[in-house]
């Protein structure tokens, strides 16, 4: 890594030796992760003998609550709404986050949580502190008819259990406030959520009054999607990082990035929409929600040709590591431009540390970020896709390659 420390290695992100590359290590998201940091709004949502379940605090999810004869606890998760407004089911992201306060000490804890509108996807995540972040191990999680079923081991002292690490509001603000503390930054409120949260806005630019081709990059869409929030921090800090590739990169190109467009979801535990019942990667097109204008007005300057866009990356979760691009046949500018950085970035990645696959799609027209700034502008448009359980010092390690193959890439363009 060149440059100054970065804000993950000042936060002891994680530590990247090439045995934990491919172990599923302890992570720790950014920003104040204090447990009572966390806990504000936090009440009991039922009790035993043997625990208490607490939820309420932002991005925690119960939506229901039976204790067993024996001190169990079974939890009701429940996504907030059955479908979508084209009366599709929901994506099955099932979100869950409560807090386990035991009354005996060194008494198991066992809770099952049974899903409604779904099924089990996210390994459980535990912690301590609400900072340090590890899976809990396999042979404590039994899969059942609708869900599973968790034995936990808190000790003596409360411990967090989630879907995945908590990156919350309060962390993607603390990024945003860091990168905004560069003399070349500008953080702005492009919008509001529907709940009355900030959409903030990171503007790069070394010269302001030299016209330069923006970078667009956009993240959490989907409140679920955690290891999607763990690539683009990286990614972005890569891009300034202060190393020569860097210098030249920023030279040439300015960078615009929407950390987070859906605030509300992320603090609601939300399985896929924000407030308004709405997947806001089915809105660009419509913008029918609050959110989705605020980066439709954000993108403005590129349609009024103030500006102008050349790249652009959302980057989502999912089952597996991926690229959803466009196919060669469909023309770009820069040409070709996806297959080269993919071409480059294979080069360098191990399939060992970080497999993933590019899956080109002729552009269906429906209303998703990629579409929707590739039919605007006929730019390389990508939806860049983080397994669900990829190793996290993984995706930190791909991410800054692909951040870096992506300047190379558009600086050999722009001295063409």
């Amino acid at each position: 890594m060149t440059g100054p420390m970065t804000t993950l290695a000042r936060a002891g992100f994680w530590a990247l030796s090439s045995a934990s590359l491919v172990a599923c290590a302890t992570s720790k998201p950014m920003g104040d992760r204090s447990a009572a940091a966390m806990l504000s709004g936090e009440t009991v949502v039922c009790e035993s003998p043997v625990a208490a379940i607490r939820a309420g605090y932002a991005a925690s999810r119960v939506n229901g609550c039976e204790v067993g004869g024996d001190g169990s606890f079974v939890l009701t998760i429940t996504p907030e709404a059955k479908t979508d407004p084209e009366g599709k089911t929901i994506n099955n992201s099932p979100w869950y986050g409560f807090r386990v306060v035991p009354r005996t000490d060194g008494a198991p804890v066992q809770v099952a949580l049974r899903y409604e509108g779904g099924s089990h996807r996210y390994a459980p995540k535990i912690s301590r502190d609400a900072q340090n972040w590890t899976r809990l191990r396999d042979s404590a999680v039994t899969e059942t008819d609708d869900g599973v079923r968790l034995t936990l081991a808190p000790g003596a002292a409360p411990l967090f259990v989630s879907a995945q690490e908590i990156f919350s509001v309060a962390a993607h603000n603390a990024f945003t406030d860091s990168i905004g503390e560069r003399a070349d930054a500008s953080v702005s409120v492009i919008g509001r959520s529907r709940g009355g949260e900030p959409i903030r806005q990171i503007d790069i630019a070394t010269d302001r009054d030299t016209a330069k081709p923006y970078v667009v990059v956009v993240g959490r869409q989907h409140p679920p999607e955690v290891t999607g929030a763990l690539a683009l921090v990286p990614f972005v800090e890569t891009v300034l990082n202060g190393s020569d590739l860097s210098r030249q990169f920023l030279d040439r190109y300015n960078l615009l990035v929407v950390p987070m467009i859906n605030p509300d979801g992320v603090k609601s535990g939300n399985w896929r929409f924000g407030l308004g019942g709405m997947d806001l990667n089915r809105d660009w097109g419509p913008f029918s929600q609050p959110e989705t204008q605020a980066v439709r007005g954000a993108l403005e300057r590129f349609h009024s040709g103030e500006d102008e866009v050349v790249f652009f990356l959302d980057f989502h979760s999912t089952r597996r590591n991926l690229l959803y691009t466009q196919t060669d046949a469909e023309p770009t500018d820069p040409p070709m431009f996806t297959r080269d950085w993919v071409a480059a970035v294979k080069a360098r990645l191990p399939d060992d540390v970080y497999p993933f696959t590019r899956e080109d799609r002729s552009n269906s027209g429906r209303p998703i970020s990629k579409n929707y700034m590739y039919e605007s502008f006929g730019i390389p448009s990508i939806t860049y896709e983080v397994g669900d359980e990829t190793p996290r010092p993984a995706i930190e390690t791909s991410a800054r390659i692909f951040a870096e193959e992506m300047m190379r890439g558009l600086i050999e363009h722009a001295e063409r």
